[in-house]
């Protein structure tokens, strides 16, 4: 596979979605960048890889990447080190977002914990809410 064939701004090591949350703040060069949620392959994907299962294998893999907001433009270029400069005191991490939208969809704590988030992008934010005002 090439550097961004999932159409991946960023191709990196070591940044797993079971250790990186929701809000964390990293600087890339001159840039300054927030996690804001975990990615969703869609039917674009499949049909790039030209598998129409892909996306339900890209899920069950849990390594589906994650979104991220520019706080602050800059150069960023290849080699550039990535460092983590600020973590949510609440931290919930990408893979548990990730699994309480689409796995473990009823566990009201998780559900209120991710509301709670202040970082959280505002589509995923709603979606937990009208989740905890079915319940």
């Amino acid at each position: 596979m090439t550097f961004g064939q999932f159409g991946e701004n960023f191709t990196v090591l070591g940044m797993l979605e079971d250790q990186i949350h929701i809000g964390d703040i990293f600087r890339v060069g001159a840039a300054m960048v927030q996690v804001t949620q975990p990615r969703v392959p869609c039917y674009k994907l499949a049909m790039k890889m030209q598998l129409p299962q892909f996306p339900k294998l890209f899920m069950a893999s849990g390594r589906t990447g994650f979104y991220l907001r520019v706080l602050q433009e800059g150069e960023v270029g290849a080699g550039d080190v990535i460092e983590r400069i600020d973590i949510d005191p609440d931290p919930m991490s990408v893979q548990e977002v990730f699994r309480l939208a689409y796995i473990d969809k009823d566990n009201r704590t998780a559900l209120q914990k991710a509301v709670d988030l202040r970082r959280l992008s505002p589509g995923w934010k709603s979606m937990f809410e009208e989740r905890l005002a079915a319940r």
